[in-house]
């Protein structure tokens, strides 16, 4: 299914209004027209996605990418109109507390900067930048452990339960548990 990118200027944002599927074969296409914007000289942007059904990781890796790049840029990028499937991956994925997230583009175009939680480091946004694959292997900072944590915490990344040694896994077995 394409992708259908509609555009348009309210006040100082242009309105990004996405249609269709954004996932590994449509995501390229919104990269490009937002690559072209920012050539041209864009700098704030509202990403409407109330017209989205579904989002893969290729689609977040985008608006990740062209969030750090606003970021990184004083430029500025606030989502709106997330379905709930959608609302539900930035939840479990951990991109809720990346992204300021309006319910529509009017209220989107009131929210003030920066959303209402605190913005991650910038060390701790590149580290999930790396994790999502957003940056290229030359791009990623030697960081540290706590860092990579903070920013695997940041995802929604959950730390895997211990499993036993394979001594106690054998024993287990022989004793019939």
């Amino acid at each position: 299914m394409a992708l259908e990118i509609g555009s348009e200027t309210h006040g100082d944002f242009r309105v990004l209004k996405l249609d269709g599927r954004l996932d590994t074969e449509t995501s390229a296409d919104f990269e490009l027209a937002a690559h072209d914007l920012t050539a041209a000289g864009e700098r704030r942007f509202i990403v409407d996605l109330s017209g989205i059904s579904y989002v893969s990781s290729a689609g977040l890796r985008v608006l990740l990418s062209l969030a750090k790049q606003m970021s990184s840029g004083g430029g500025e990028l606030r989502l709106c109109g997330l379905a709930p499937s959608v609302r539900q991956v930035f939840d479990l994925s951990g991109f809720s507390k990346l992204f300021t997230i309006a319910s529509d583009v009017n209220s989107a175009l009131g929210e003030k900067s920066g959303g209402s939680t605190a913005a991650p480091s910038p060390e701790v946004s590149k580290a999930a930048a790396n994790l999502l694959g957003a940056t290229s292997s030359s791009q990623q900072p030697a960081g540290s452990p706590q860092v990579g944590r903070q920013a695997a915490d940041l995802l929604g990344a959950r730390q895997a339960a211990a499993k036993p040694g394979l001594f106690a896994r054998l024993f287990a077995w022989l004793k019939g548990n």
